[in-house]
């Protein structure tokens, strides 16, 4: 899998994983994601947007949904080569991540990403 930088945040310097990753796939700017999260978040009667139910939510919205794939592969092994995906995934001190592979190339802030281990994998899917 090749690795391609992408970073990037709010106007005070904030980032999250979420809405890099959302912005990413979504070709959107990072605040106008963070509002759309925080929408479905408020109408699931949750105040964080960063809830599993809350980013499944807006991912289905979008098109996304889970596929299978065996919990605890390490991403380096997987062949995701056609397609965009939403990977979230984790280390084994349980640090929690999510990152977007685009035609086999993951986009993230740092390339140790490669390194973590699945936990659901979200393919975007055409209906």
């Amino acid at each position: 899998m090749e690795y391609k930088n992408y970073y990037i945040c709010d106007e005070e310097g904030n980032s999250n994983c979420i809405i890099r990753t959302f912005s990413k796939l979504f070709n959107k700017e990072y605040n106008t994601v963070k509002s759309e999260l925080t929408k479905v978040a408020k109408s699931l009667q949750y105040n964080d947007y960063k809830e599993i139910e809350v980013f499944e939510k807006y991912l289905n919205n979008n098109n996304y949904y889970e596929f299978e794939v065996d919990k605890d592969t390490p991403i380096k092994e997987l062949d995701l080569s056609k397609g965009k995906y939403a990977i979230f995934c984790y280390d084994k001190n349980e640090y929690y991540h999510m990152f977007p592979v685009i035609d086999n190339t993951y986009y993230d802030k740092s390339k140790d990403s490669i390194d973590l281990y699945i936990l659901k994998i979200y393919k975007e899917t055409i209906i």
